[in-house]
């Protein structure tokens, strides 16, 4: 997962696509698929001709995840995290911590879970 660290997040952009960037949702679609977990991508597909960056809010994407998903106070691997603030709000757990995107807009790994996030576990596609 290395080869992620250092993307930079532009919306609707996803990590293998080839320009450096990805938004935080195609993310952790794609650290979801390299842990072998299912990928809620084409669920989404539709949010992306719906809205566009400034129209899409935290809130819906809390939504698409309850929808998709179970919220959990047990976080474990391959659960996304939905993170306050920023525009990378959404992270993913790992073994080894969260991969997420920064304030700084880039790809980054925090060897730790977050206090406070919102754990989701998305068994539903």
């Amino acid at each position: 997962m290395n080869d992620l660290i250092g993307l930079q997040y532009a919306w609707g952009h996803r990590p293998l696509d080839g320009s450096g960037f990805t938004d935080c949702f195609q993310l952790s679609c794609e650290v979801r698929r390299r842990l072998g977990l299912n990928n809620p991508t084409a669920a989404a597909d539709r949010m992306y001709v719906k809205y566009d960056e400034s129209s899409f809010t935290s809130k819906q994407l809390a939504r698409f995840l309850l929808t998709h998903g179970v919220r959990t106070l047990e976080p474990i691997a391959g659960d996304m995290i939905l993170l306050p603030g920023g525009k990378g709000v959404l992270g993913t757990l790992t073994d080894y911590g969260t991969i997420f995107i920064s304030p700084g807009e880039r790809v980054v790994h925090s060897p730790h879970a977050f206090m406070g996030a919102y754990y989701f576990r998305m068994n539903k596609s």
